[in-house]
């Protein structure tokens, strides 16, 4: 909050992609200096989105000036509107970044290869003038430091101008401190300086700076890698608004602008048309699935009267609607909405080695100047020698081992956990998913499969029931209706025979279906079209679930047909071991009562809801996670999009809809609910692994750091660049890489 101003009623809220954040700290930077500007009231700036949400004065202050503000710190910038320029930039980046790895490597292998030949005969082949061999190394390096690494150096200036410290501060010493001072030996020896004080010093350590910075960016472009996976949920949700909707206008149907939409419309929607704004059916009858937006897995059949919503698929039969709820006030635009929201609330954990690098780099910076002052000063060493412990303390302290503890043990962990048929959208859902103590699933495609099946086949007075599905089947394999097909599938299995003398087929739509079949008229459909037709209804015989069909031939009701929504085999036994475990388990399903309670009742699951909205599950979520639960998201469907990006952790089915993948920080590929153990122990193992590697690092220093500074010198024990440079690579290869390897054998069952 801006100190300088308050807060006027005609504020205004931008939504901007801030591209080229490469750590918490960068995001942190990017609101510590908008926060400082007058007009700005607030910033909630999301790292791993790279979503800003900005509250400012139009009359203090300009779009275009915040984003120039933002420009100038370095950061590309794109409104949220421009969501095709946003992609291409986005996609351009990250190819630059790995051709910047690319270039960096091959750099790195020529600089060291030549580094190495002036002080070893194994390199002869090599062997040029020293002279020449200095210049290409300036001029090899020269690249691999201002083009290569320039995105560390932005990113330490940006927290210099705010006062901090970041990762970017330490790499861009680490890497400054060898480059320049190898400069300085380079420029004194080539063009006889006469700098007295390095005349006795011939190493150049250009071949740190160039590794330093590889190292690093193949670090940072794996978790760019992972980042991208978890901002394509909002991309999905927004490509099922229609483009251009059918609307009615003086009598006329014109196409407009799904944006162009006003309320009180009359818009016409098709077979087959996706559902653009929320009203009421005002002419016509349809079949609609809307179990993208509910979890209802039966189709429901609508009616003038009744109300639609956005985001749904009108399957069968045509109306008009009247808008009644049009933009961003529509069901789909809420859940939108909802999504952008909770991933931008999501509790941001920040890196321990951030953390403690804010302490770190004025420490490591203080001792090498302390370092110098003492050896020079006080011990009375030559300035060249001076300088060299001073460098050896900063080249120690690089933080490519504090880089590296994180990313890789986290890529080994996500390979590992590919392997098992779970991916990781989101790479903080491996630090949290072991912290998990509440277990959320939906219902319908996640505990039970998602397929209607026919759960059982009720006759009256006798009638056989094969000769009902006979006349059945004759008349639904016409139809393409969800309902029919599940018909279909069963009656071939079944071997049931089929009639070929069938007249006057008619889709009542919404409602069912009817036909001439052996000169009888057959009428197969829900509740409402037997009683329109004025069939009698058995009393107390007859289940009303919502899953039932009637069957009347010849005028006479003569049978129902039930359908189900089959659990899943390895449901039960997961509950039952997650509930063995200690979890907390509930059940929140868009089904109805009498569903879902027998779903529930049957697994032992004691805490369920029914009927519930997208709105409603991410409120569930939440009131969990304000009773300081740790929850768990799994879900399959768009109407799960908001709680599985508000969840701690979002799991979600693989065999479900894409919005759900994308907004979910974890996928089971198979769809097999067995697959969260397998996910809770690697997270388990790969944080263990994370928090040993970032240990060692800090170790690592505390013990180095020393020995560079020339504490054991007096014993003949010195470090120079050279050795610091190799410990160093020695900390990065043989202790973070090598224990993160040990994560490829554990055991996850």
């Amino acid at each position: 909050m801006n100190k300088n101003s308050s807060k006027p009623e005609n504020y205004e809220v931008i939504e901007l992609d801030i591209l080229g954040m490469s750590c918490v700290n960068c995001a942190n930077s990017i609101k510590s200096y908008l926060t400082k500007v007058d007009g700005i009231y607030n910033i909630e700036i999301n790292f791993t989105s790279e979503v800003a949400g900005i509250e400012y004065n139009p009359n203090l202050i300009t779009k275009e000036n915040i984003i120039s503000d933002i420009r100038k710190m370095g950061y590309d910038v794109m409104e949220d509107e421009n969501e095709e320029e946003t992609e291409k930039l986005k996609k351009k980046n990250l190819r630059l970044h790995r051709n910047k790895i690319i270039v960096s490597i091959i750099l790195s292998i020529i600089i060291f290869s030549m580094t190495m030949s002036m002080h070893s005969d194994f390199f002869s082949l090599i062997k040029l003038p020293n002279n020449i061999t200095l210049g290409i190394l300036f001029l090899l390096s020269t690249i691999s430091v201002f083009w290569c690494g320039d995105r560390f150096y932005k990113g330490a200036l940006s927290a210099l101008r705010n006062r901090t410290s970041d990762m970017n501060s330490l790499i861009s010493l680490g890497v400054f401190s060898s480059y320049f001072y190898s400069l300085l030996i380079s420029a004194n020896h080539v063009f006889k300086l006469g700098i007295n004080a390095l005349e006795s010093s011939h190493d150049v350590y250009y071949e740190t700076a160039a590794m330093i910075i590889s190292f690093i960016l193949i670090g940072n472009y794996l978790e760019a890698v992972l980042k991208t996976r978890t901002q394509t949920s909002i991309k999905k949700l927004k490509e099922l608004q229609a483009k251009f909707v059918n609307v009615i206008r003086n009598g006329e149907e014109i196409s407009v602008p799904f944006k162009k939409v006003r309320l009180m419309d009359m818009v016409l929607i098709k077979s087959g048309d996706k559902i653009p704004v929320d009203g009421k059916i005002t002419e016509g009858m349809c079949v609609v699935d809307e179990s993208a937006m509910t979890g209802e897995s039966m189709p429901i059949e609508k009616k003038k009267g009744d109300e639609l919503i956005s985001g749904t698929i009108l399957k069968n039969g045509m109306v008009k609607l009247i808008a009644e709820k049009v933009g961003k006030d529509t069901t789909l635009s809420r859940i939108i909405s909802l999504v952008k929201e909770a991933s931008n609330s999501k509790p941001k954990i920040q890196r321990l080695a951030d953390k403690i690098s804010a302490i770190f780099v004025p420490s490591v910076v203080s001792i090498a100047v302390i370092t110098f002052l003492i050896w020079f000063f006080i011990m009375k060493v030559p300035m060249d020698k001076s300088l060299l412990y001073a460098v050896s303390v900063l080249i120690i302290a690089c933080p490519c081992a504090l880089g590296l503890a994180s990313p890789l043990a986290v890529v080994i962990g996500v390979g590992r956990a590919a392997e098992n048929g779970i991916l990781f959208n989101n790479v903080e859902a491996i630090e949290k998913m072991n912290k998990i103590d509440t277990l959320c699933f939906d219902k319908t495609g996640t505990i039970t499969t998602g397929e209607m099946q026919i759960k059982n086949i009720q006759t009256f007075e006798g009638f056989d029931s094969n000769k009902m599905m006979e006349y059945v089947f004759s008349v639904e394999k016409y139809s393409n209706h969800p309902i029919a097909k599940s018909i279909y599938n069963y009656c071939v299995e079944q071997n049931i025979n089929i009639y070929d003398d069938i007249k006057e087929l008619k889709e009542t739509g919404g409602t069912g279906i009817s036909a001439i079949v052996m000169e009888k008229e057959v009428i197969i459909g829900n509740e409402n079209i037997i009683k329109e037709r004025n069939i009698k209804i058995p009393g107390d015989n007859v289940p009303n679930n919502g899953k039932t069909l009637y069957v009347s031939i010849g005028g006479e009701l003569k049978g129902i047909i039930e359908f189900e929504d089959n659990i899943k085999p390895e449901s039960g036994e997961t509950i039952k071991r997650f509930k063995s475990m200690g979890y907390d388990i509930y059940m929140i399903s868009g089904d109805s009562k009498e569903n879902t309670s027998a779903i529930a009742r049957e697994i032992g699951i004691d805490n369920f809801s029914y009927k519930t909205l997208p709105e409603q599950k991410e409120r569930i979520i939440t009131d969990l996670q304000e009773k300081k639960k740790n929850v768990a998201m799994i879900g399959d469907g768009i109407n799960d999009a908001p709680s599985l990006a508000k969840a701690n952790v979002g799991i979600a089915i693989g065999t479900g809809q894409d919005i759900a993948i994308d907004s979910a920080d974890v996928i089971l590929v198979k769809g097999e609910l067995t697959s969260i153990i397998k996910a809770i122990n690697i997270s388990s193992k790969t944080v263990s692994i994370i928090k040993q590697n970032i240990f060692w690092a800090f170790f690592y220093n505390i013990i180095a750091i020393p020995l560079a500074a020339g504490i054991l010198s007096p014993v003949g024990i010195i470090v120079s660049p050279v050795m610091a440079s190799m410990f160093m690579a020695f900390s990065d290869v043989v202790t973070v890489i090598g224990n993160s390897l040990r994560l490829k054998n554990v055991k996850i069952d």
